[in-house]
């Protein structure tokens, strides 16, 4: 796929990782910052791309911060934090382990 010129600053690579982080779609990002969708989306599908990264980075930060609160509600007694915590653990792992069959060390 040939990659559209598409140049962003430092602030909307921040507003990238920070409109993630909330989950919102990758093509209403684009709309938020005013560029080309197909632009924007054709370095959103390389995965190697600063879109992709900022993406998933902030991905990354909303969910450490998420499981990072489970884990202090879990260690402060809550059975449910708790709960929660030990089920999403499990499900990271099968996950890490499905991907390491599928891909072997390619992922």
């Amino acid at each position: 796929m040939k990659h559209l010129p598409l140049l962003l600053s430092d602030e909307q690579i921040t507003a990238i990782e920070d409109l993630a982080a909330v989950n919102y779609a990758p093509e209403k990002i684009a709309l938020y910052l005013d560029v080309s969708k197909e632009a924007f989306m054709s370095h959103y599908y390389n995965d190697k791309s600063d879109i992709r990264l900022a993406y998933d980075k902030g991905q990354l930060q909303a969910e450490f911060m998420v499981n990072q609160k489970q884990l202090e509600l879990a260690r402060s007694g809550n059975i449910t934090a708790a709960q929660i915590f030990l089920k999403e653990s499990e499900r990271i792992r099968i996950d890490n382990i499905r991907k390491q069959v599928l891909f072997g060390n390619e992922y």
